[in-house]
């Protein structure tokens, strides 16, 4: 198998990946974005450790729209924000039902 190889130094290499991050995300800043949108984000075994739940309870809960997954570099991230507010609606459903906390 023959390929072709380039040759970067380390900063080098940084600048060029930089500039494909920029291309891919529309070229805006962090500082850019409104409050809502510059949301920190759990990773799935965060989101599975914190809700008490498997992997296949999470694709469950994704597929039928209870969570929201937001896709990053071959990754699934969930937003801090969206598993907090569902952790309340959850905790505020079971009280309303006569289930104390």
């Amino acid at each position: 198998m023959q390929g072709n190889f380039i040759m970067l130094q380390k900063d080098d290499l940084k600048q060029v990946v930089a500039e494909m991050v920029e291309e891919l995300v529309g070229k805006k800043s962090q500082t850019d974005l409104p409050v809502e949108e510059s949301d920190e984000y759990f990773t799935r075994d965060q989101v599975c450790e914190r809700l008490h739940i498997t992997y296949t309870t999470l694709w469950r809960m994704q597929k039928e729209g209870t969570i929201i997954v937001h896709k990053l570099g071959g990754r699934n991230l969930y937003s801090k924000k969206e598993i907090t507010s569902l952790v309340k609606s959850k905790v505020q459903g079971a009280c309303g039902n006569g289930l104390t906390v």
